[in-house]
């Protein structure tokens, strides 16, 4: 598993010759981190002496945002045993008609399993990064600019993640699953631009 690797034996496998992990992993990694430093900041405010007032609150994006992070890093492993899984179909036998027919259906499954994962990893990605700007607000000052790094790297796994179910819905027969891949995209994009700003103008007026 990924996930039980040192950080420098996941950068050696990223940055070798190995197809996976890539992108999507990574994005997902990015993704765990910003949702973590989120978290820290709640963390450092929900029981911070001058912050009673968002007490409540802190603690409870607390729990949302651990949630997040661990739905992420199993997102780590899961993209990469997807983009396997597409590997394996590509290399099933095709010297008859039927074993083609059945390679290509295990492809299919598997592309659409490889687009989903990454898929997954944006939306994850995007819905914290919607707490982002609120966090910048009410969060312990101290530890301000750890929203922004958060918000950054959210926004870095929300275009990371798309980008590789992007690469794949070219390969995807069922126009259907594209049609509706799209369109979630296109839902997934709308507003990243105006929480990172707000977030990061409420970062930068409190250093």
């Amino acid at each position: 598993m990924l996930t039980k690797l040192t950080i420098n034996e996941f950068l050696d496998k990223l940055g070798s010759d190995e197809p996976a992990p890539g992108g999507g992993s990574a994005a997902a990694l990015g993704g765990a981190m910003g949702a973590d430093l989120l978290a820290m900041v709640c963390a450092l405010t929900k029981s911070k002496k001058g912050y009673e007032e968002v007490w409540d609150e802190c603690a409870a994006a607390f729990d949302e945002t651990k949630a997040a992070s661990k739905r992420l890093r199993e997102l780590i492993d899961e993209d990469t045993a997807a983009f396997n899984e597409w590997m394996t179909a590509i290399g099933m036998p095709k010297k008859t008609p039927e074993a083609k027919a059945a390679r290509q259906e295990a492809i299919q499954v598997a592309i659409k399993k490889a687009t989903e994962k990454p898929f997954e990893i944006a939306t994850v990605a995007r819905q914290m990064l919607t707490r982002a700007p609120r966090l910048a607000e009410i969060g312990n000052k101290n530890a301000i600019s750890d929203i922004g790094v958060g918000a950054l790297m959210l926004t870095t796994a929300i275009n990371g993640g798309l980008l590789n179910v992007e690469i794949n819905l070219g390969g995807i027969k069922d126009d259907g699953f594209v049609k509706k891949m799209k369109a979630g995209m296109e839902s997934l994009r709308q507003g990243v631009a105006t929480d990172l700003n707000a977030a990061m103008r409420t970062v930068h007026a409190n250093l």
